[in-house]
This record gives C-alpha cells, sequence and structure tokens, in this order.
C-alpha cells in the first residue's frame, strides 16, 4: 500500500494509517509500554468513582427498539455500584413516566432491605417527531423529568452532516443559522423549569448558534457523544463550543469499540479530554444497545481505562459526577 493510500480517510479524523496502527499485531505491546499505568488497574479499582456517580444518558426498554436491559435492570446494578443518579433516553419519546416507575419499585426493594442503596432515577423527551414547544412544554409536567434530547436521527443538521438531505429533517435553526422561535422557547422552559439539554445528532454548523443561545439563556447544555461517526466534531470544534458554555459529552460509546462502530481510537476520548479539560467534559454511558456490554459494567471499564491512560481520579470525578449533577440541576 503507498503512502497516498495509507492517508486515505475513512473517518472525519481516522485514516487508514492509523486504523492499521490500532488493529495491528503490536498494538497491545505498544499502548503497555506507552501506559504504564495499565498494570495498576485491576477489578474493583474504579468504585470509589462509581460511588455517587451519574449517567445523564442511557438507553433501556421499553423503547422503540430491544435494549439489553431494561430500566429496573440498570436502575438495580447503578444501586449495587451506588451511583448517585441515571437518566434514561428515548430519541422519540416521553421516559420520565417509566423512569418514575422504575423509581418507586427501587425504593420498595430500599424500604425492604433488598438493596444497600438507592440511586435516583429519571428520564426526559427525545425530540425526534419534531422540536414542538408544546409537546415539551406538557413533557415537564411529569414527574423525573430532568432531560430535554434534541432530534438525533431525524436531525436536520445529522441528515446534511450524513449526505441524506437537509430539507427532509427537524430543522433547529433557519436559512440564516439563527435559531428558531419555537427552540428558543424549549430552551427558556428548560431553564425555567431546571432541566439539562443534550444538543442532539446535529452539526457544527447548527451547533453554534445554538451554544451562542444557550449562553445568552443561561442553558445547561451537553453535546451528545461528539466523537461518534455519525455527528463527530473534530477537537478544535468541541473546544470552541465548549467555550460558550456548552459541556462536551465524552461517552463509554465510542469509546469502547462495538458491532456498532468496530474501529474506534480509544485515544480521541483522552485527548478531548485534555484538550477540552475535564471541568469541561461531562461523562455517560450512551449504553443499552442489544449487542454492547450492560450499562454500568460499560462505566466501570470506561473508567479503569481513563485512569489506564491517565485521567486522573480527580478529573473522571468532576466528569462522571460534578459536571452531570450541573447539567441536570441536581446540584441545586
Amino acid at each position: 500500500m503507498s503512502i497516498n493510500e495509507l492517508d486515505i480517510m475513512i473517518g472525519e479524523t481516522m485514516s487508514v494509517k492509523r486504523a492499521r496502527e490500532l488493529n495491528s499485531k503490536n498494538y497491545f505491546y505498544e499502548i503497555l509500554k506507552d501506559n504504564p499505568k495499565m498494570a495498576e488497574i485491576y477489578p474493583g479499582v474504579e468504585d470509589d468513582i462509581m460511588e455517587g456517580s451519574i449517567d445523564h444518558h442511557i438507553h433501556a426498554f421499553p423503547d422503540f427498539v430491544n435494549r439489553g436491559q431494561d430500566m429496573i435492570e440498570v436502575a438495580i446494578d447503578a444501586c449495587k455500584a451506588k451511583m448517585r443518579a441515571v437518566a434514561f433516553k428515548d430519541h422519540w419519546n416521553i421516559t420520565a413516566n417509566a423512569a418514575y416507575l422504575t423509581q418507586r419499585y427501587i425504593d420498595s426493594m430500599y424500604k425492604n432491605g433488598e438493596l444497600d442503596h438507592r440511586v435516583e432515577v429519571y428520564g426526559g423527551i427525545g425530540l425526534c417527531h419534531g422540536a414542538d414547544p408544546k409537546v415539551v412544554h406538557e413533557a415537564l409536567k411529569y414527574p423525573n423529568m430532568k432531560m430535554i434530547w434534541f432530534p438525533t436521527f431525524e436531525s436536520a443538521g445529522y441528515k446534511r452532516f450524513a449526505g441524506k438531505g437537509y430539507e427532509n429533517g427537524v430543522p433547529l435553526c433557519d436559512a440564516n443559522n439563527e435559531v428558531l422561535p419555537g427552540v428558543v422557547e424549549i430552551m427558556e422552559m428548560a431553564v425555567e423549569k431546571k432541566v439539562g439539554i443534550g444538543l442532539g445528532h446535529t452539526d457544527y454548523i447548527e451547533l453554534v448558534p445554538l451554544a451562542k443561545k444557550c449562553k445568552e439563556l443561561g442553558v445547561r447544555a451537553v453535546l451528545d457523544h461528539p466523537l461518534l461517526e455519525l455527528n463527530k466534531l473534530k477537537i478544535d470544534e468541541m473546544k470552541n463550543l465548549a467555550d460558550l458554555g456548552v459541556y462536551v459529552g465524552t461517552y463509554c460509546q465510542p469509546m469502547i469499540p462495538s458491532l456498532y462502530q468496530c474501529i474506534q481510537d480509544p485515544f480521541e476520548t483522552v485527548e478531548t479530554i485534555k484538550a477540552c479539560g475535564a471541568e469541561r467534559c461531562c461523562s455517560g454511558s450512551d449504553f443499552g444497545q442489544v449487542l454492547h456490554v450492560y450499562t454500568v459494567e460499560g462505566i466501570r471499564i470506561f473508567v479503569r481505562a481513563l485512569l489506564a491512560f491517565g485521567i486522573t481520579p480527580a478529573e473522571l470525578s468532576v466528569q462522571l459526577k460534578d459536571n452531570p449533577a450541573k447539567l441536570m440541576y441536581l446540584d441545586d
């Protein structure tokens, strides 16, 4: 293979050369050599960090597709890990109602002595059907409502980024890159009701005016898995958005490769945290897929890996405890 062919890009930041490095027969020994802390990692090293942590972005059943676990199963695992809170996402619908029932079940188990720890259970609403402020207004009446997720697979920005036809998606900004009035209204409601916003799968073109509007209105918002190839951002883009006050989402997926994204550079997550600063990063799992590890176990692997690759316990605590609490107003 020629040098030019090795430089061919197979993703926004992944070259053929890097993909070959990540899958070479020497890669295991190279990361051991470059990351000596790996030898210090053991099962349970993550326990103190897991205690009191918050996962603000979990996919669980019931959902529009099958999931690896239901909400109760995830919540029980979170209790056993002594996590503080979990929040469940549906791309299309409200999850706050099922979160309320899950909370009732967890509270009953805790009261009866079946669990030694109680986790807080939250939900939200996904806006793939449209960024309709009337819908959000009604959703905010539900208990256990702590997140609004802007459109993902139906996002106009995502469709533009993927070359699928911007016109057929749900827009958040107009042709002049001005945030649409209905989206502004949703943001204002989020601030009033103390609810966080996930900015969805849109592209950098929309994210800049959205982030500026968030800063203007005092919205607490996070970039949804900006290292996942379907809505990939470059480090400079993430830093620019973080400068506007938006949290950079650093998620278990895609750092832990899977059948959903087989070739992934785990060190991009490390580089993102170091470049943006842990104080501006907000971690979650984005797990729940049927061909992936269970949510809480995935967080454990994620924490172990970041410790092995030089992210400190203090930095992880900020990303997994402090910033998710701020995002969902659990710090008030």
